[in-house]
């Protein structure tokens, strides 16, 4: 029903119960029937992160964190400094395993002793400059698409998750291996491209779960991506496929999770999601931050 007192076609909003258009006068959606859509479209802006993008906050923080790397060692004395770099740009220094360590690194020994957040950590760490130059054009890219898919705050929810996921596969799987007997190595973790698999795989699943058939393309176009690069993975050496993997495949879980129609409850959802994701984030880096302090107190 119409208010009255307003004409009925002078505005339009998107319901935040169905996300159909609709008039903006409607005291209720004609498609969903929720009541006072106009009033509650604006407690959701009030309530809800914006739109505002996360590509260039995960870009800026990997900067700072990676600057922070050649700092450290200038700030703390007895720490070991800047070390050769490696590949194309090995002329370039690269931060030291003892700076990476106490910024975060997800060293296996200190995960299998509880400290966890570090597979949150190390997400946002890079070990050398052709590391960090390569990942973040792919966050700079993949992840402004992601977030035209997706949506801003799953981009950010997906990076994280799947970063996560890539790291523990990456800290976990080998230790698997050992305990059959199967020769590998324990080695800290850093690096971002677990994340950036898991972006693949989230546009890939929900690619496939648009209607009509719309999304194909873009499903077999991150598929084609994440299955080279993995490849490439094997050929190359001081690469962490597993990682890439254990992204990718939590991408994909995510992606088949989140909802496709943007209604009111989906958006609290995700709002919510996003927000405990971001507190996790900060969580991590502030007890990592206590954790370095403790020990040179």
């Amino acid at each position: 029903m119409a208010n009255e007192n307003q004409p009925l076609l002078t505005g339009s909003l998107i319901c935040p119960g169905c996300g159909k258009l609709i008039s903006a006068y409607l005291e209720e959606c004609s498609f969903c029937g929720l009541k006072e859509p106009a009033r509650k479209k604006q407690i959701a802006k009030l309530l809800t992160l914006g739109q505002g993008s996360f590509v260039k906050p995960i870009i800026g923080l990997c900067i700072l964190l990676f600057g922070l790397g050649y700092l450290l060692p200038l700030l703390i004395p007895g720490l070991p400094g800047a070390r050769p770099g490696g590949g194309l740009l090995g002329f370039l220094p690269a931060p030291s395993s003892a700076a990476l360590a106490l910024l975060g690194w997800a060293d296996p020994r200190l995960i299998l002793a509880g400290h966890y957040h570090l597979l949150i950590t190390a997400i946002f760490l890079h070990a050398g400059f052709l590391h960090i130059i390569f990942n973040l054009l792919w966050v700079r890219d993949l992840g402004a698409q992601a977030e035209l898919v997706l949506g801003h705050k799953a981009m950010f929810l997906v990076f994280v998750v799947a970063g996560v996921l890539g790291n523990a596969l990456a800290v976990f799987g080998p230790m698997v291996l050992l305990s059959l007997g199967i020769e590998t190595q324990l080695a800290p973790i850093v690096g971002a491209s677990g994340a950036v698999f898991g972006l693949m795989g989230a546009m890939m699943a929900f690619a496939k779960r648009l209607p009509g058939g719309i999304g194909l393309d873009l499903a077999r176009q991150m598929g084609k991506w994440a299955l080279v690069l993995i490849l490439l993975g094997f050929v190359f050496p001081g690469i962490s496929n597993a990682a890439h993997i254990g992204g990718f495949v939590g991408g994909v879980g995510v992606g088949r999770l989140l909802p496709l129609k943007k209604g009111l409850k989906a958006q609290a959802g995700l709002d919510l999601f996003t927000l405990a994701t971001m507190g996790l984030v900060a969580f991590a880096f502030l007890y990592q931050t206590y954790l370095v302090l403790l020990v040179l107190s």
